[in-house]
């Protein structure tokens, strides 16, 4: 029995050793250097480590200005877009090196970088980005999210056939300096065109729009190119040896397991088998089981979405018109009840527009729809409904079947306005088209509506609330402030405490009453690393969609173990851990 035990011992500390030993051998004495020549972290684990997986909703192309809404997620990494974002939102060179504005602030003169091609072996130049734009705005090609680029000159023309594709605002000077034209001076128009993944004319003339979606004739200008598109099974992208832009990877491959929008995939089972690296969590229930894991709780990361959901309210006519009633229902809700309830590890109050983290965010804005049921059933009283008496009938609509833990958050408010004012308000949920009928012609009495950012420019969430835009809100100061916060070039400070000033009259006037904030909480491996994913200047990480071209030539997989992973070696020989 000795002797056995003495065997079963020994043995073991030979695996340990071997463990040891293949622990080291992951490393190397100096930087090493992956397929395409880019020098790896000292700690990065060996170049054929460096493998990213994750699901991914199948589309019908990868190219931008094609679509958007039915794309697959290698159109942000296959093309080359002239301006990248960082993890703080600023803006950095890709195909442009540099960018300014010219002196009536109507053009912006994007001075590429020389020695880009297509990996096909074609220079990238000016020329590339003309055609590319001219695509988007071409009405043939019917692009779903041409509304996007409206402030460039004559581009809502162009979709609209009266005027020919030659006259948009977007010109080549020379091969590398491209102008973009705007109708009027728009200070975001660099922030703007983060979005603008070149569209390879060679391409596109020779295979059509499907020339995104076969190895074969796929063309690439970015940090990765094609190489499988298994319909229903898997896309493989791969580090780009063609690339010479400034977003080099360090990783070897990113694999997507595809799947289709009515089947989603059981992720976190896939994460916890090894499956995949990355994924986000949506549901409350394995949200909590993760947050009671000894090892994924340390894997878990979570940030506030930029995003609203608000009531929105007709103030042209009927009873939200007087904004006692308005003040009275945005002191009548506790949303921070609701955010540990309903909402639980989902959304976070929201007391404006802009969440905290989000440029010119205003934190002193708390305060004015803050809960206060007292002065709630104050204000109500002074509009002639004391006690809620002889307050009409009201529906809260919800747009296109919400269910869930929403519809739950929003039984919760109507329970919260009846017990704070006394006034009964139906919940009902509405047909999409109907609701957004509704909603954009001003006829919508209450409602519940989610928006999300496009851009990270606090001209795009502000300007919606624009006296032209969906809402049935209007005031006329408000308008001049965002349309003047459009035209400041290089006065950030001014240009933030413009739009402060714009989103203070917002929520004071109760243009709106805000509710939450999305909260994202999402999973990956411990032992990816890298600058994007790093805590940034607001205090969290963050795998952010708008920054999947500067987070994925950032991260490595390092040569540790994931933290908890490790099994010891007594746990090894006598079980457990």
């Amino acid at each position: 029995m000795i002797k056995s035990g003495l065997v079963i011992i020994l043995m073991a500390l030979v695996l340990e050793i071997g463990y040891v030993l293949a622990d080291q051998d992951d490393s190397s004495p100096g930087p090493s250097v992956n397929s395409r020549g880019t020098i790896m972290p000292s700690d990065a684990a060996r170049p054929e480590k460096q493998v990213l997986r994750s699901f991914l909703l199948e589309g019908t192309y990868q190219e931008w200005f094609r679509t958007v809404y039915k794309a697959m997620h290698g159109q942000r990494l296959i093309a080359e877009p002239l301006i990248r974002v960082d993890k703080n939102f600023e803006l950095l060179p890709a195909a442009a090196e540099r960018w300014e504005p010219s002196e009536d602030g109507l053009s912006w003169y994007f001075y590429l970088r020389k020695g880009l091609v297509f990996s096909d072996g074609r220079p990238l130049t000016a020329h590339d980005y003309v055609y590319t734009f001219r695509r988007g705005a071409d009405p043939e090609n019917a692009y779903d999210f041409e509304w996007y680029y409206r402030p460039i000159k004559n581009w809502g023309a162009v979709v609209r056939r009266e005027v020919p594709k030659d006259s948009l605002g977007v010109h080549a000077l020379d091969d590398y300096t491209l102008v973009v034209e705007t109708g009027e001076v728009c200070s975001y128009l660099p922030a703007l065109l983060t979005y603008s993944w070149v569209s390879p004319r060679q391409a596109v003339e020779k295979y059509g729009d499907a020339w995104s979606t076969k190895p074969e004739t796929s063309i690439s200008s970015g940090p990765f190119y094609l190489t499988e598109w298994s319909k229903s099974d898997r896309m493989v992208l791969k580090a780009n040896p063609t690339y010479y832009g400034p977003a080099k990877p360090y990783l070897e491959t990113f694999v997507g397991i595809l799947f289709n929008q009515a089947t989603q995939p059981p992720a976190l089972p896939a994460y916890e088998a090894d499956e995949i690296d990355f994924t986000n969590i949506t549901s409350q229930a394995e949200l909590g089981r993760i947050q009671a894991d000894p090892l994924l709780k340390h894997e878990l990361n979570t940030f506030t979405a930029f995003n609203a959901f608000y009531l929105t309210m007709n103030t042209y006519s009927g009873i939200f018109s007087d904004l006692r009633v308005r003040q009275a229902f945005s002191h009548a809700i506790d949303r921070n009840a609701i955010a540990k309830s309903a909402l639980q590890g989902l959304a976070t109050p929201a007391y404006a527009m802009m969440p905290i983290g989000f440029p010119a965010a205003n934190a002193d804005l708390h305060s004015v729809q803050r809960f206060d049921p007292v002065l709630a059933r104050q204000r109500l009283a002074e509009a002639g409904y004391p006690d809620g008496k002889g307050f009409p009938y009201v529906e809260m609509w919800l747009r296109g079947g919400e269910a869930g833990s929403t519809k739950d958050a929003m039984e919760g408010i109507q329970a919260m306005l009846s017990q704070n004012l006394g006034i009964d308000i139906a919940v009902r949920n509405v047909e999409r088209k109907i609701f957004m009928d509704a909603l954009n012609g001003h006829t919508l009495e209450l409602g519940l509506v989610p928006y999300g950012y496009d851009y990270v420019d606090p001209s795009n969430l502000l300007s919606l609330w624009m006296s032209n835009g969906r809402h049935g809100w209007r005031n006329d100061l408000f308008d001049r402030l965002v349309v003047q916060g459009g035209t400041i070039v290089g006065d950030r400070d001014r240009r933030r405490t413009v739009y402060q000033e714009a989103e203070r009259i917002l929520v004071e006037d109760v243009g709106a009453v805000f509710l939450w904030h999305s909260q994202n909480n999402q999973i990956w491996k411990s032992n990816i690393k890298g600058d994007a994913i790093e805590p940034n200047i607001f205090g969290y990480r963050a795998w952010r969609w708008d920054q999947v071209q500067n987070l994925s030539t950032t991260i490595y997989f390092t040569n540790e173990p994931r933290k908890g992973r490790r099994v010891s070696f007594w746990e090894r020989l006598f079980g457990g851990g």
